[in-house]
């Protein structure tokens, strides 16, 4: 069950890094609210939270608090690692972005 639940979190973060992808302007310049991938990706909260908690992890993306907010809110940007993911998705999907 715990296999499971690790490859859940390993497909559900590739979704996540799939829509950052398609959204990658306001994804590097101005960030994504956390509290909005819920409807854009079609997750639940707790499973973005996992997710996220995943690629923060491996600095894929890191979460940048907004403010003194309650409950408290966060922004998604790239961190240190996000460079190597993105290689590896143009790697994946040629210039014509058909896999």
């Amino acid at each position: 069950m715990a296999h499971e639940h690790k490859t859940d979190v390993h497909e559900n973060a590739a979704r996540i890094i799939e829509w950052l992808m398609e959204h990658r302007a306001e994804f590097e310049q101005n960030g994504i609210e956390e509290t909005s991938l819920a409807g854009s990706v079609g997750m639940s909260e707790e499973e973005i939270r996992e997710a996220v908690d995943h690629l923060e992890n491996h600095e894929d993306l890191a979460r940048i608090p907004e403010g003194l907010s309650d409950p408290p809110r966060f922004l998604l940007k790239p961190a240190r690692g996000w460079h190597e993911v993105d290689d590896k998705q143009r790697v994946d999907r040629p210039a014509g972005g058909v896999a």
